[in-house]
């Protein structure tokens, strides 16, 4: 399971692989009601929407997502769209990792475009999509919600839509002492005892390395390294090993991985350490649209307290705070840039010594 530290030891959802002609596939694969038909005082009812709600059903009334979210969650956010919208049908494709940006720049090139928005975890793409005229700023698509979204959490042709925090992980049996600080895990009863996972798996791990990197210096990389870790693939089989007493924390971690574990039982907590990022969820326009209303009306939405809610709600923390039932970043949260978390990236993992 584990890898010894080198230098010591639904509805509507569709999982799919990369072709092309997704609109047909879509419309093939949709399950669930019908999508509920307006009336004549919809429109007057949707105050800040009202002219792009218009305009979506003006086009056809039909949004097609390509989404990062996973099914459950998009089993809450569908109907809330499509109640709030009655009349736009949201057309969801899950892809996940590079899928995204391999489906989507390959029907881009070859002229098959059938993504209106898209939500990935693959931040970068968003400057290759800016570069090459598939989307924009997204100040110039004229949402209704944008002013009243945090500024910090737009940038490069896309807004940050929901955000999963690092947590440490420990095992709540075993630990008389939970860590507060980063320092912390450099005490002696951590030695030996740590699972981190490794770096090069997602850029979400590396840009918290690269976090610690600048907050703290190369020097504090290579103590923990002095710490003998153990180097694992994944948060969720080391968190099993470490409530089975083969450890006593695991970083980075995640609420969702932990919360279902210790809904069962398991002697598992998770403890927030500043500063801290995340797993980031963000969204962008494509300026290929076949229903550019439609992708802007969701995009709006995605950027509204309600939306927000029915994204993020028991499911990851939003960038929009004072939200009922949704956890907001903190204030230890720092957003990354995936250039310069990629700059730093080789001095990483010579701190912690991964070859």
């Amino acid at each position: 399971m584990f890898h010894r530290h080198p230098r010591h030891r639904k509805r509507r959802i569709v999982i799919a692989a990369v072709t092309t002609g997704l609109v047909g596939a879509l419309a093939s694969c949709s399950v669930g009601s019908t999508t509920a038909q307006p009336d004549d005082s919809d429109t007057a009812d949707m105050g800040v929407y009202a002219d792009l709600y218009q305009e979506a059903l003006d086009e056809g009334g039909v949004v097609t997502w390509y989404t990062a979210f996973i099914p459950d969650n998009m089993e809450v956010i569908e109907p809330a769209f499509e109640e709030q919208f009655p009349g736009v049908d949201m057309q969801a494709l899950r892809l996940v990792g590079a899928e995204m940006p391999i489906r989507f720049r390959s029907e881009v090139e070859a002229g098959a475009t059938s993504a209106d928005i898209i939500t990935m975890s693959e931040t970068g793409f968003s400057k290759e999509a800016m570069e090459n005229g598939w989307t924009d700023e997204v100040a110039s698509f004229d949402l209704p919600t944008y002013a009243d979204f945090p500024e910090e959490f737009v940038g490069d042709g896309q807004f940050v839509t929901q955000i999963a925090p690092v947590r440490v992980s420990y095992n709540a049996e075993l630990v008389t002492d939970p860590p507060e600080t980063w320092q912390d895990l450099l005490e002696p009863e951590f030695k030996d005892q740590m699972m981190l996972v490794d770096p090069r798996s997602i850029v979400a791990w590396l840009a918290q390395y690269n976090l610690l990197y600048e907050e703290f210096g190369a020097e504090y990389l290579e103590s923990l390294s002095a710490q003998d870790y153990r180097l694992v693939d994944s948060a969720i089989p080391a968190s099993q090993a470490m409530v089975a007493g083969e450890g006593l924390a695991v970083f980075p971690s995640l609420d969702s991985v932990a919360n279902p574990m210790k809904a069962e039982g398991a002697p598992i907590e998770n403890t927030a350490l500043a500063p801290y990022t995340g797993v980031q969820n963000s969204t962008m326009i494509s300026t290929k649209a076949e229903h550019p209303a439609a992708a802007r009306l969701l995009a709006a939405w995605l950027m509204s307290e309600e939306g927000q809610t029915a994204v993020n709600a028991g499911f990851a923390a939003s960038p929009l705070s004072g939200l009922d039932g949704v956890d907001s970043v903190g204030d230890g949260y720092v957003a990354y840039d995936e250039d310069a978390v990629n700059a730093n990236r080789d001095a990483i993992l010579g701190a912690l010594g991964i070859q």
